[in-house]
């Protein structure tokens, strides 16, 4: 069974919900991937560089050995000075390491010690830690993505999900 839920985290953390977000972000212009409602709400920026932040601390570095050090404020203080194509390159540099750490796990370290044991005691909990903050945070991306134009993205999670084998339907 660990071999199964190994590969459905896998899926979800470096497939579909990538997959979601970049589909999210695609059609935005730099002003809306930056537009807040008000200053105590991120922007779609601050919510894909502070994924990449949190992914390459929690997963990359702590599971993957990743040489990271976060500057977490930097996330969210970000007002708009990066490029799009610049914050795609980042976040995908982010995914391009969470497959090199997928590599390396196997089904029998998930019941491995965590890195994190003030916040986890095995591995497996930290990878489901990391699915449901990006599950949450592509959610948030998606939903403020829609408020813009909901028909460029029309059924992004059926689609994300279906293209990254997460889910097929029976006949």
């Amino acid at each position: 069974m660990n071999d199964v839920l190994l590969q459905a985290l896998r899926t979800r953390i470096t497939g579909v919900f990538p997959e979601q977000i970049r589909a999210a972000v695609a059609p935005l212009t730099d002003e809306q991937l930056w537009w807040r409602p008000n200053e105590g709400s991120n922007s779609i920026g601050n919510l894909v560089l502070h994924l990449a932040g949190s992914l390459n601390h929690f997963l990359n570095r702590n599971l993957g050995a990743l040489d990271f050090n976060r500057n977490r404020a930097a996330e969210f203080a970000e007002r708009g000075g990066i490029p799009k194509a610049d914050l795609m390159a980042a976040f995908d540099e982010m995914v391009a390491n969470a497959e090199k750490t997928f590599d390396i796990l196997t089904p029998a370290g998930l019941a491995g010690p965590s890195p994190e044991p003030t916040m986890h005691q095995l591995v497996v909990q930290d990878l489901i830690n990391v699915l449901a903050h990006l599950a949450n945070h592509a959610g948030q991306i998606v939903w403020i993505a829609k408020m813009f134009d909901g028909s460029a993205i029309d059924d992004v999670w059926m689609k994300t999900h279906r293209s990254a084998g997460a889910w097929t339907r029976r006949a």
